[in-house]
């Protein structure tokens, strides 16, 4: 990958994200007293909501999504490189992939579930589950894709296509992050199915799953075995994989969760916020150079977290929850 090539969209970058939400004007979103002094804050963003809107949770989230797809939408034309929006919108892929193969296996339009993000396209996704067959993925992803559907038409179960499509993702993950050869990259890629194979555990034990059926759950692709994430629970080990996930690049801003881990009392939803934390460091290190390629992964990761945000606080809003709650969430702000 040619560092040298991201100048001009680093430069598109550095402009684009001065429409981002400032951590000053959230602490104003979070301290408005009504609907119509929330409206008027997000009258100097993308989200120029009504106060009628912000009674509807439904039109907030047609707001939120359609500042997501175009930002995909400005990244995957301005990019000298692909893959790396493809990995952060490869999630949406694979949301797509599931909502067409459960319409396919219930025979039911399910087109209102679909989301306009990622590369290939609606239509192309479309073809694929229908034939199982396409040039636009890698072999290995058709492999597995076609696997998935057999094994639901054995079982007839929708939770061989949600399980499968998951591990699927991650494989594809992979994939992309070896093409990009690049370090970090293949970091961001741990970090993801790690985390999503330690939440995954730790609930099927909350919930008092079994060992077989957390097993079937779990990626391949992670840094540890399957049975190595069962063992970890707390004390020494579990740091010892922490560790080796976080580095010390970013242990003060992120003492709390080593603390929980020590004291084993870490969650599902405390590994959640892990998960978009230790991404948001990993590249927020871009901001101190022109030519990066993170620039780019950061400013995506930047409006992924800014929608998440917003809509923990207008969904509280609308809810009349407090929010204490809100903050006690909130993922990483642009620019914090």
């Amino acid at each position: 990958m040619d560092v040298n090539q991201f100048s001009q969209i680093n430069t598109s970058i550095s402009v684009k994200e001065k429409d981002l939400i400032t951590p000053q004007h959230f602490d104003k979103l979070l301290a408005a007293s009504d609907k119509k002094s929330m409206a008027i804050l997000l009258q100097s963003t993308p989200y120029q909501l009504s106060e009628d809107d912000l009674d509807d949770l439904d039109k907030i989230e047609q707001s939120l999504m359609a500042e997501l797809i175009k930002t995909y939408q400005w990244a995957y034309e301005e990019t000298p490189n692909k893959g790396i929006v493809q990995l952060l919108s490869l999630r949406y892929t694979y949301h797509n992939l599931k909502v067409l193969l459960k319409a396919k296996a219930c025979q039911k339009d399910m087109s209102r579930l679909l989301l306009p993000i990622g590369e290939p396209e609606l239509p192309v996704l479309d073809h694929l589950v229908t034939t199982l067959s396409s040039d636009a993925f890698p072999e290995t992803i058709i492999t597995e894709l076609q696997g998935i559907w057999s094994d639901y038409q054995d079982y007839q179960d929708l939770r061989v296509l949600e399980i499968g499509a998951d591990l699927a993702y991650f494989k594809h993950l992979t994939l992309i992050a070896e093409a990009l050869g690049d370090t970090r990259f293949q970091k961001a890629v741990t970090i993801i199915i790690d985390l999503y194979n330690m939440i995954t555990v730790r609930r099927a034990r909350d919930q008092h799953k079994p060992v077989s059926f957390m097993k079937q759950l779990l990626s391949d692709e992670a840094s540890l075995s399957s049975q190595d994430y069962i063992s970890l629970t707390s004390g020494e080990d579990m740091i010892a994989w922490y560790h080796q996930l976080n580095g010390n690049d970013f242990s003060l801003a992120l003492k709390s969760y080593e603390d929980k881990i020590r004291q084993g009392t870490i969650t599902a939803v405390d590994l959640e916020h892990l998960a978009d934390d230790l991404l948001f460091h990993l590249f927020d290190e871009a901001k101190y150079t022109s030519d990066s390629p993170y620039s780019l992964a950061r400013f995506l990761l930047g409006k992924e977290m800014e929608v998440t945000n917003l809509r923990l606080l207008l969904s509280a809003m609308v809810n009349q929850l407090p929010m204490t709650l809100v903050t006690e969430r909130m993922r990483p702000i642009y620019g914090q």
